[in-house]
């Protein structure tokens, strides 16, 4: 379209329409400069970008190395070997009573599951394992973790009725090992404990109470 123009003095005046046209071109051309500066290449689905630049073209932040999902040594694992129990895990037995039975020294202890469930977790089925010897006498357990052997003997009920002498004798010896791998060793660190006691149910009225008790005594931060 051509622009209409004005000759004064000897030189070439736009029109004022002239003018506001050329005007208005200049303020579509920087527009559309404006916006093919914002607007980046589409993304995968199909939208816009918003940036100087696209997204993918953007530097990754330097990724944190990865955890290792568990101890590699014996080293590493020590310090969760001697964590405590859930207090869930943890039940009594009475060793001792009052003459009128109504209360009795509570001696904690978790079962063997607990110390496999333990072993399995810190340092994975594969880095530990252990054997049971039965002699006469009682039961020896070999116990071995990132390839550190250690040994614990487990005594024959003084019952000699007791059907279950063998798997008594196996369970006190391998949780003897464990203890001394420091697994389970907090249980023998308590101080003593007298508490209510069901002669007829041979129990004690509020265990979960009596080992909240217990723990409570254990240093801060480690209950």
């Amino acid at each position: 379209m051509p622009v209409a123009t004005t000759t004064q003095a000897g030189r070439e005046v736009l029109s004022p329409a002239a003018e506001k046209i050329l005007n208005d071109r200049e303020r579509a051309r920087r527009e559309a400069a404006k916006k093919a500066d914002v607007l980046t290449p589409l993304s995968s689905d199909g939208e816009p970008t918003i940036g100087r630049a696209p997204l993918a073209t953007l530097p990754e932040p330097p990724l944190a190395p990865a955890k290792p999902a568990r101890p590699s040594s014996l080293a590493e694992a020590a310090p969760w070997l001697l964590k405590p129990f859930a207090q869930k895990d943890v039940e009594l037995k009475p060793t001792a009573t009052t003459r009128d039975k109504t209360r009795a020294l509570a001696s904690p202890y978790a079962d063997m599951r607990v110390y496999f469930a333990r072993l399995d977790k810190i340092c994975g089925p594969e880095h530990w394992s252990h054997t049971i010897t039965l002699s006469e006498r009682g039961a020896v357990c070999a116990l071995t973790i990132f390839g550190v052997t250690k040994s614990a003997c487990g005594d024959y009920p003084r019952d000699a009725g007791d059907e279950n002498a063998a798997t008594s004798a196996e369970s006190q010896a391998f949780k003897r090992a464990c203890v001394a791998f420091g697994l389970g060793r907090y249980l023998y660190n308590f101080p003593q404990t007298w508490a209510a006691y069901d002669e007829q149910k041979k129990a004690f009225v509020d265990p979960a109470g009596v080992v909240a008790q217990m723990y409570a005594t254990l240093p801060k931060g480690d209950e």
